[in-house]
């Protein structure tokens, strides 16, 4: 959704402070700065919004292109090497994830202002895109929202644990024949790593302490 330009949000503000005195310049002065500070830092988390969606599919492709590699060299050590960066490229992938929630929920902030100030309806921007992607509040593991699961962003973010899951298990049905006894060990190992990945990311996206804390902040800051 295109945010209103300045020179709009700050005319759309001159109505509302038209109901005061002509003689109280100052508030009108004081509510336009304030305008154009919501309108900058609105347009500075969409931008981070659109940086962290573009860092997050790059990660995508890059841990992909690095998992064929590995898998078309076909050693023990390229092969040991991929279920290892399947579950770094899901860690990394929330990881961008999170960055993407954050400027959603700054933006959502943001908009709440605007629309006191201006009227109920004037950025919904926040609310379309609840409906449309996922609900920022919804809990959720990564991606993938329990209580929206044919979303197309779960869709999307199962498509792709599905395939990771099967690089990462062909990269395993190659390597442990080499291994022989040492493929017990290195199962344990990764096992132990990625259980405690799934452990963290489904705390983290979960509970959602830190969102919880920013909106508290947030509002106690207004």
């Amino acid at each position: 959704m295109r945010i209103p330009s300045p020179k709009t949000l700050r005319r759309e503000s001159r109505k509302v402070v038209l109901l005061v005195p002509h003689g109280h310049n100052s508030l009108m002065a004081k509510a336009e700065q304030k305008i154009s500070l919501w309108t900058e830092q609105l347009r500075r988390m969409r931008e981070m919004q659109y940086a962290y969606h573009k860092k997050f599919f790059h990660g995508l492709y890059f841990f992909l292109v690095l998992v064929i590699g590995c898998l078309l060299w076909d050693s023990p050590v390229s092969l040991a090497l991929v279920p290892l960066l399947v579950i770094t490229a899901g860690t990394q992938s929330c990881f961008y994830l999170h960055f993407v929630d954050f400027a959603r929920l700054h933006a959502r902030h943001i908009e709440t202002h605007f629309n006191k100030a201006l009227g109920k309806d004037t950025l919904v921007g926040s609310e379309v895109e609840d409906l449309y992607f996922y609900p920022i509040d919804a809990p959720k593991i990564g991606g993938f929202v329990p209580s929206v699961p044919l979303r197309f962003f779960s869709f999307f973010t199962l498509h792709w644990v599905m395939l990771w899951l099967g690089l990462a298990a062909f990269a395993l049905w190659r390597l442990l024949p080499m291994m022989g006894v040492c493929g017990k060990h290195y199962l344990i190992l990764l096992g132990f790593w990625a259980t405690l990945n799934f452990i963290y990311l489904a705390w983290f996206f979960g509970k959602a302490r830190d969102r919880h804390a920013m909106e508290s902040f947030l509002k106690i800051s207004s």
